[in-house]
């Protein structure tokens, strides 16, 4: 009797870790799914898909930003009609990323770098991704908002004001 517990307690933890790490893998797997999305979908020139998959505070300081510019210019351009331009990747947005892709090639960061993932704490996650020919790597910030692991690209790499 004591040797059908043990073998079913062993198997019972073995069963739960396999379990675990699983479901730890696929956060892991979502995580970096939702970062390459972001880099794929800038390399396609998808700004609305772009601008989906960032994070509510990059939304905020990039729309913010844009305004800000906007402001000294005539127009009738409200922060909601700049935030609704950048979802639907309209005439703000593909000025906006074509000028930001002039500067940043997101192929680099898909096919020239290595990723590895950072800590993984309940809704915030860090990526770590080293180019070949850089010195030191770049942390990408990840936040998980209403399920959906997004990219905190103003997180990561604006500098705070």
């Amino acid at each position: 009797m004591k040797t059908c517990l043990t073998i079913f307690c062993i198997t019972l933890l073995l069963v739960s870790a396999s379990t675990f790490a699983h479901a730890s893998d696929d956060g892991v797997d979502a995580v970096l799914a939702s970062a390459e999305g972001l880099f794929k979908a800038m390399q396609k020139k998808d700004y609305a898909a772009v601008w989906s998959g960032l994070s509510g505070e990059s939304h905020a300081t990039i729309v913010s930003d844009t305004w800000k510019a906007l402001k000294a210019s005539p127009g009738n351009y409200t922060e909601a009609l700049v935030a609704e331009d950048f979802a639907q990747g309209d005439v703000l947005a593909r000025a906006y990323w074509d000028a930001y892709l002039q500067h940043f090639n997101p192929s680099m960061v898909l096919e020239d770098s290595r990723w590895e993932m950072g800590p993984v704490k309940g809704d915030r996650a860090q990526i770590v991704i080293t180019y070949k020919k850089a010195e030191k790597p770049a942390t990408l910030h990840m936040v998980r908002e209403s399920g959906m692991w997004k990219v905190g690209l103003t997180e990561s790499f604006w500098s705070r004001k």
